[in-house]
């Protein structure tokens, strides 16, 4: 069994983030296990997928790129692109942690984990036994797609389980799902020439007074949307509350609503319901504990309440109404809980070689913007 102080279980834009600023702990012994390869869920992004947050690298006038995990590099600069792919952006965590020299064991999915009061966290891993004073959690969503958001789910195909628009046969689909996937799935079936039935509950991409981009769709998404908008192969049906995805005579799939009306399609009907609840989170279920609304409750710090020593980061985390589920959101957190560490192991905090931890406060770095000619 190997001792260490901190392990970090999820080697993504979160876990990779994290680690970064754990690296500024000088003494402190840490790993991150990963059961695949680094930025695996974006890997497994739909080959036409792109960011939809853009890169751009600001970082030399204060403000980090939106997309960097830290305060000196930049994924626009990386890899020539504003909207990254999955993979572009994959590459880029793996350029930083060579350059970082982070410690990350890829291959090694972690099978069991306990938590003890005194002596901390044991893990079963497939490469062996862990144990760690502090847990910290980082393992996404995207691999924990909502598959069966109603009776008939397993009918459907999910957007996460896209591997490539291209492939999929001519003919008619149906969407259902009025956010960032389902309108996605759309514009990129659309564009091949397929007919779509797009099935929302309301206009996300109209909604008054709101501008949190976590509830409302995205300007990118928003903006090629308005390219299909009025294609006359696709169908906007709102008001639409799906209940219920049958296999009729013929295989024809047929998607039932709350208030009595259905959709024929010979194609499997396209979910862009998003991921479960709590993403990856869910795989130690018993450490969290759940509020009413089904998400992970967390304090401040945002350590597990059931649980001590045990934090969550990424795109689950939510502190009352607001939601962290874009990287330059979830970023900002990561110092609080490398904070918290150094305080439990009383080892100090130094700066990373060339970093400019100025650029992560809410309005960027103060020092340049006073100082800076332009």
């Amino acid at each position: 069994m190997k001792e260490l102080d901190v392990v970090i279980v999820g080697a993504g834009a979160a876990g990779i983030g994290m680690a970064l600023e754990l690296r500024k702990i000088k003494g402190l012994k840490y790993v991150v296990l990963e059961r695949d390869r680094i930025g695996e869920s974006f890997r497994r992004w739909p080959a036409q997928t792109r960011f939809i947050t853009p890169s751009f690298n600001s970082n030399p006038f204060g403000m980090a790129d939106l997309n960097s995990i830290d305060s000196i590099s930049s994924p626009a600069i990386f890899a020539g692109a504003e909207h990254l792919t999955g993979p572009q952006y994959a590459e880029y965590l793996t350029s930083v942690v060579t350059a970082a020299q982070l410690p990350v064991h890829g291959g090694c999915k972690v099978l069991e984990v306990e938590s003890d009061a005194d002596k901390g966290f044991h893990l079963v891993t497939e490469d062996g036994e862990l144990s760690a004073s502090i847990l910290i959690w980082a393992c996404g969503e995207y691999q924990f797609p909502a598959l069966n958001p109603f009776p008939g789910g397993d009918w459907c195909r999910h957007y996460a389980q896209i591997e490539d628009w291209q492939i999929l046969d001519d003919g008619s689909y149906v969407v259902i799902g009025g956010y960032e996937s389902g309108l996605d799935s759309a514009i990129n079936l659309i564009k091949l020439g397929h007919k779509v039935r797009l099935l929302v509950r309301s206009k996300t991409w109209d909604l008054p007074d709101v501008y949190d981009p976590s509830q409302i769709l995205s300007p990118y998404t928003r903006d090629r949307f308005r390219e299909i908008e009025s294609n006359d192969r696709l169908e906007i049906i709102f008001d639409v509350n799906v209940v219920e995805v049958t296999n009729e005579s013929n295989d024809i799939f047929r998607v039932h609503a709350k208030d009595g009306r259905h959709w024929d399609v010979k194609q499997a009907p396209i979910l862009g319901t998003g991921f479960v609840k709590g993403g990856g989170a869910g795989q130690i279920r018993d450490l969290w504990d759940w509020n009413e609304e089904g998400y992970i409750a967390l304090n401040e710090l945002d350590e597990s309440i059931k649980t001590p020593g045990l934090f969550l980061v990424g795109p689950q985390v939510r502190h009352d109404k607001l939601i962290y589920c874009f990287i330059y959101k979830f970023r900002q957190r990561f110092v609080n809980i490398a904070t918290k560490v150094a305080l439990q192991f009383d080892l100090p905090i130094a700066p990373a070689e060339g970093s400019n931890d100025g650029v992560w406060g809410p309005f960027g770095n103060s020092e340049c913007c006073e100082n800076c000619e332009c």
